[in-house]
């Protein structure tokens, strides 16, 4: 069956290279579009922690909380 295929694919080798593109483009999309979201989080979480500043860790909290009566 193999050779069948590869008969196939020396005699015309557009339908393979096409497919090959295809996988290509998909690929790269997949990649650009993992790096767009994990920018955006990044980016979201700044914001988040820019915006929230009143937020101090927790070890801080309890000191503060020890020291008020």
């Amino acid at each position: 069956m193999s050779t069948l295929l590869w008969s196939l694919a020396k005699e015309n080798p557009w339908p393979g290279l096409a497919l090959a593109f295809l996988n290509l483009v998909v690929a790269l999309f997949l990649v650009g579009l993992s790096l767009l979201l994990g920018v955006t989080i990044s980016l979201l979480a700044g914001l988040h922690a820019f915006v929230d500043r009143e937020a101090v860790p927790i070890t801080q909290q309890a000191q503060r909380r020890r020291a008020t009566p």
